[in-house]
């Protein structure tokens, strides 16, 4: 990974330890599968509502209607206009008809609630990810608070790379992905069943096979032994399933790239107070968690670690009698200043 020091000249474990962490790939630019509206109901809906604006979109004579839905909303959309209903979009290319058949409505029969929903969910599903130099940064600021043995838990954990690179670099006992997209975590398994395959291979290819408490430094200045290595099957997973739905009652450290998680900060934040336990660590992109369970340890301006502010929260007090979390504040762009965008994209759109 850019920036590290790791000896790779090394041929025993630690060679093989920096050989793995190495093998670890960017998912920035993989190719994206479309969503279909058999994946199930909230995919469904997500299909349908989404085919419906897009197709507003694409009318001229529609636009002002678009517009005049999305403004109040304008702060839910990362962006100006949804990347949902752009042509990088995950909707699949259904016609007018296609859609019709299907018996979806239009837009005009969507309701603001249903709408609001969608654009929430639309930014759940753009990816983003740390690029390697800034995974380092992170990795070196956020070594010094972490507590050996204790279980990391990435929520929306994309293609995986972080998982995989946390538990290789630091002495996590367990490191957990979860993921909503079927695709993803599907890409996600597959990056790490040939890592575990890779592993398994260079381990072999040793003249012994470490004793499991053969000392293993780890970069960042902290330490393992082999059984970090031996165990690696063992100590990593990925489940495909909802943030809000998932465990966190052992995590040490929950990580979110969350710059898209902006409507749902404030429910994330109740989740996390009120499910972690004591002591517990949270990172957080972009945006902050307001909440008087989450105790803000660190802030990383932007430019330092990453483009954007990293935070660092520990899960702190009783929850007992804990006063309402503040609201979430989210960015709102002007509205003279977004509708001009958004007119401009519209008109980009239908040319």
């Amino acid at each position: 990974m850019t920036g590290d020091t790791g000896n790779t000249g090394d041929t025993g474990i630690s060679g093989v330890l920096e050989t793995l962490r190495r093998s670890i790939t960017d998912g920035e630019h993989h190719v994206r599968q479309q969503i279909e509206a058999d994946m199930g109901a909230q995919f469904g809906r997500y299909v349908e509502i989404g085919l419906a604006l897009r197709e507003a979109c694409e009318r001229r004579d529609w636009h002002d209607t678009v517009i005049g839905r999305l403004k109040p909303y304008r702060r839910m959309i990362i962006g100006d206009l949804p990347a949902g209903v752009q042509r990088h979009g995950l909707l699949p290319p259904w016609s007018p008809q296609q859609r019709a058949q299907m018996g979806h409505r239009r837009l005009e029969q969507i309701p603001d609630s249903e709408l609001e929903q969608w654009l929430i969910d639309d930014g759940r599903l753009i990816y983003g990810e740390f690029k390697p130099q800034e995974l380092h940064n992170y990795f070196t600021v956020i070594a010094p608070y972490l507590k050996p043995g204790s279980a990391m838990i990435d929520l929306g954990s994309g293609l995986g790379k972080v998982v995989l690179s946390a538990a290789l670099a630091l002495p996590f006992a367990t490191c957990t992905g979860v993921e909503l997209l079927p695709y993803r975590h599907a890409m996600a398994q597959q990056r790490c069943d040939a890592l575990l395959a890779a592993g398994a291979a260079a381990l072999a290819a040793l003249p012994s096979l470490p004793a499991r408490d053969t000392p293993l430094p780890l970069p960042y200045g902290m330490q393992a032994d082999a059984a970090h290595l031996l165990d690696l099957r063992q100590r990593v997973r990925f489940i495909h399933g909802d943030l809000f739905d998932a465990d966190v009652s052992q995590a040490g450290l929950v990580f979110m790239y969350s710059t898209c998680f902006a409507p749902l900060m404030e429910r994330i934040g109740d989740k996390l107070a009120r499910e972690l336990p004591q002591g517990c660590l949270v990172s957080t992109t972009t945006f902050p968690l307001n909440h008087p369970g989450l105790r803000e340890v660190a802030q990383f301006q932007s430019g330092t670690v990453a483009w954007t502010t990293v935070f660092l929260y520990e899960r702190s007090g009783a929850l007992a009698d804990l006063p309402p979390a503040p609201s979430a504040y989210m960015y709102e762009p002007p509205a003279d200043r977004w509708e001009q965008a958004v007119r401009q994209q519209l008109a980009a759109l239908t040319a």
